[in-house]
């Protein structure tokens, strides 16, 4: 579905697929160190994790053919495959941990992030932790994604955050579709 500023689905996972995924995640993440990984200028302190996507490849099948899909329909933009060692960010956001306003869009040498994909996959209560975009100087309230389950597209240089938790755990990955560099 699609509002001016983003595009979402709802229910893009079930509780069970959320379950599994969760359990992938649990199992992968133990060979890896959480990251520090922040834009610059901005304060984030939930704890992240770098999963290949060949851990959940199967898991997230659908939820790739959507990102290509959207893309072809409504942004256009010339982006790279997904490749087994393409690396998605698991986040974790406990207590007032937050992730204050910043955008995704980095420029490389030879590529640039296009757009960022959120998906909630909590797998218990939260509150708090609601995601926001900044779009001409008004920030919108992202509420589709509050529900596991859910996905949000947007372009990368769109500001946005979120807002500290404030009871439970909030999960979400995030992909980021890349492709060569805006001349």
């Amino acid at each position: 579905m699609n509002t001016s500023k983003y595009f979402f689905w709802n229910n893009i996972l079930s509780e069970s697929e959320i379950k599994n995924i969760n359990s992938l995640l649990n199992k992968h993440k133990n060979k890896n160190e959480p990251q520090t990984l922040k834009a610059k200028n901005s304060k984030k302190t939930s704890t992240v994790y770098l999963i290949k996507i060949k851990h959940l490849k199967e898991s997230l099948k659908n939820i790739f053919f959507r990102i290509v899909e959207n893309n072809q329909n409504h942004y256009g933009y010339d982006v790279y495959d997904f490749t087994e060692d393409t690396q998605i960010h698991y986040n974790i956001y406990k207590k007032n941990n937050e992730y204050e306003w910043h955008m995704d869009a980095e420029t490389f040498k030879s590529s640039d992030i296009k757009l960022t994909v959120l998906i909630n996959i909590s797998d218990s209560f939260f509150s708090g932790g609601e995601f926001n975009l900044l779009n001409s100087n008004n920030p919108t309230l992202v509420h589709e994604l509050n529900n596991p389950g859910s996905m949000v597209i947007f372009n990368s240089f769109t500001l946005h955050r979120v807002n500290p938790v404030t009871k439970g755990i909030r999960k979400t990955l995030t992909i980021f579709v890349k492709g060569p560099a805006f001349k």
